[in-house]
């Protein structure tokens, strides 16, 4: 094996668990199906030489690394940082240049669910190539919400806990902070990054004011990277990729078990809320494209 797919094959072995138990990385023939998993690997067609790089290079779970980057964005453009001293194991970080009692501008967040690395992998990438607009537009930025779940590569946080299920609890620090953060603000725009493991390409949810829309729009500038979600999402029907579900809002909180972000931020701050999907079994590149891509869109909304 060539020493781009190193990564790519540490990757498979945290995937794809041996078959005899082991914990290290699986480098034997999945023999009782008779598929040899790397050679499969090697074999894929069409990547790119940047996508095996990247693949191979990638530290979308090293959250110490990803924070000095952040840390790096905020001294360029200008911005606040605040930090929560929570119990987990890495400080969370917002990066802010909002100014008290001002109205629109933009919310942006990542990694509330550690098991979607792309969604703050395409943010700190888009921050990081839009620094001019960072230090020019009012943006609130919130790089990784579970940096404990996103280390431990989990959905919920060290307490077992769904944070995209209790966004209106403040008795949890999380929400606390966040709530506390951006009390007083109207946005514009919040966009929240996700990916989904079930989905069959790129869709998402959009909450909105009558006649608002622009959910079609912007996923049209990335579905040559990857082709939009076609039939049905969490047993709904979707229109092109984009689910639109202003109408009986708490109902559907209470049928998935609690407050999404998105839901309390079009509730009590935005006047749209996006949560963009990614399908996580495609390549991690191409799903970082299609977040900064995205995210591009988004920031000409906010303009």
């Amino acid at each position: 094996m060539d020493e781009d797919w190193a990564g790519v094959a540490h990757e498979a072995g945290r995937v794809f668990p041996c078959i005899n138990g082991s914990s290290s990385p699986c480098e034997m023939l999945f023999s009782s199906i008779r598929v040899d998993l790397f050679a499969t690997l090697c074999e894929a067609k069409g990547m790119t030489q940047n996508e095996r790089v990247y693949m191979a290079s990638h530290r979308c779970h090293d959250v110490d690394f990803l924070m000095r980057r952040w840390r790096g964005v905020a001294r360029q453009a200008g911005m606040r940082v605040d930090g929560l001293d929570a119990a987990s194991q890495t400080t969370l970080l917002a990066l802010s240049n909002l100014e008290k009692g001002s109205e629109g501008g933009i919310y942006l967040s990542a990694g509330i669910h550690g098991d979607e690395p792309a969604a703050v992998q395409g943010l700190l990438q888009w921050a990081e190539e839009n620094i001019p607009f960072l230090r020019n537009h009012p943006v609130i930025i919130f790089p990784c919400l579970n940096p404990w779940g996103l280390r431990n590569n989990m959905r919920e946080d060290e307490e077992g806990k769904d944070l995209n299920r209790c966004f209106d609890q403040l008795e949890n620090e999380l929400v606390a902070w966040v709530h506390r953060l951006i009390e007083g603000y109207r946005f514009q725009v919040a966009a929240c990054l996700h990916e989904d493991f079930d989905a069959k390409g790129v869709y998402l949810y959009e909450l909105a004011r009558r006649g608002e829309h622009f959910g079609s729009s912007l996923l049209k500038k990335l579905e040559k990277i990857i082709p939009r979600h076609r039939g049905r999402v969490d047993g709904r029907e979707s229109r092109d990729g984009v689910m639109r579900r202003t109408r009986g809002l708490k109902k559907i909180v209470e049928e998935i078990g609690g407050m999404p972000e998105a839901g309390y931020l079009f509730l009590n701050h935005a006047r749209t809320a996006l949560t963009f999907e990614t399908p996580s079994e495609y390549s991690l590149y191409r799903r970082v494209q299609c977040h900064v891509r995205f995210l591009n869109g988004v920031a000409d909304i906010g303009r």
